[in-house]
């Protein structure tokens, strides 16, 4: 690997995402996915960056955030297009471009921006092709093993969500939520807890989407917080209409814009994350929330909430068929926590 430094602009391309749609249009209906300054927003019926584009974030508290677009897409103003030049690895782009730690090059105090100009300058080290093709094949692998275990999250997710809407359409009666589960009310200062413990804050837990597989330490917690145990069901009570209600696989300390809901019995616990996370319960919940600019849902409204019941066989089979579904994807989210710190060690040594 040479020693000589070149422009970053030399070999990749940069142009700003526009907030008006008027890219190339292929097909009808939202074809292509639509990228912000944080990744995936939505979806558009035009592109305007080409496949195997990287997509950086540039203005805001994202800015210098990495995205990699296999696929035509359409890149919104917030974030800056990169596109590598004839010769260019595009996979090797996207790894450059995370390696460089992109956001503390950004301008600006109250409003963080990055620039093309501020893009095209930097130096980087000169690579080969064969080089560029070497390195970014390894970490691609890992990024796809990840993806893999992401989409089995996501199926799971998926097949759960239809078992329970096939046996609640079925079901003849109805029960409270308070019978399937009880609030968690244990709460510990920040003082009193260990810095390496397992923190759950609202933006850990992803919209519609009942699995809970990503946390943080809880060394920054300054304010009290509830604990939580593996199997209990994090309910967001914050803005309830963002649909944040996921399987908790670790114990830890969660914020207190999250409710700490633990089953009555172990077989209840597919019924009640699969309810709790259903978007019945989740409208009740906006719907009762207190506030108008940051409602809040409260575990009054939701204990005695009604929601369809099999009745206790079924409910008890319900959750045998749950259970091993949470385990391989408890199982996905821990090797992906190996293969990411990998691929971290591998970018900072392969990719000069």
């Amino acid at each position: 690997m040479s020693d000589e430094q070149i422009r970053l602009g030399e070999i990749v391309a940069f142009s700003n995402g526009r907030s008006q749609a008027s890219g190339k249009r292929a097909g009808k209906g939202p074809a292509y996915r639509t990228y912000g300054a944080n990744g995936v927003i939505g979806a558009s019926e035009l592109f305007n960056a080409g496949a195997h584009a990287t997509i950086i974030g540039r203005v805001g508290s994202y800015c210098g955030a990495v995205h990699y677009s296999p696929d035509r897409c359409w890149v919104t103003d917030n974030a800056i297009i990169a596109t590598p030049k004839d010769g260019v690895n595009p996979r090797y782009v996207y790894y450059l471009l995370k390696r460089l730690d992109l956001n503390r090059y950004r301008i600006g105090s109250g409003q963080p921006l990055l620039t093309q100009g501020i893009l095209s300058r930097l130096a980087v080290a000169r690579t080969t092709r064969a080089e560029q093709d070497s390195a970014a094949s390894v970490l691609a692998a890992l990024d796809e093993k990840i993806a893999v275990n992401r989409r089995i999250a996501a199926l799971a997710d998926e097949l759960v969500r239809a078992r329970f809407e096939e046996l609640a359409a079925a079901s003849a009666t109805t029960i409270r939520i308070e019978r399937l589960g009880s609030l968690v009310r244990s709460n510990i200062q920040a003082a009193r807890m260990h810095r390496d413990e397992n923190y759950i804050a609202l933006e850990h837990m992803p919209k519609r989407h009942m699995w809970l597989t990503s946390w943080t330490d809880s060394s920054a917690v300054i304010s009290a917080k509830r604990r939580f145990a593996p199997g209990d069901v994090l309910f967001g009570k914050l803005r309830p209409y963002f649909h944040k209600v996921g399987l908790a696989f670790v114990d830890g300390v969660a914020s207190t814009d999250i409710l700490v809901v633990r089953p009555k019995q172990d077989a209840y616990r597919g019924w009640l994350l699969a309810a709790l996370s259903s978007d019945g319960v989740v409208a009740h919940a906006s719907a009762v929330g207190e506030g108008t600019r940051m409602p809040r849902a409260k575990w009054p409204d939701l204990a005695v909430h009604e929601v369809p019941w099999p009745d206790d066989a079924r409910a008890r089979v319900f959750n045998d068929f749950v259970k091993p579904l949470a385990s391989r994807v408890e199982a996905a989210a821990a090797e992906n926590m190996t293969l990411a710190r990998l691929r971290d060690t591998l970018l900072q040594r392969l990719i000069p």
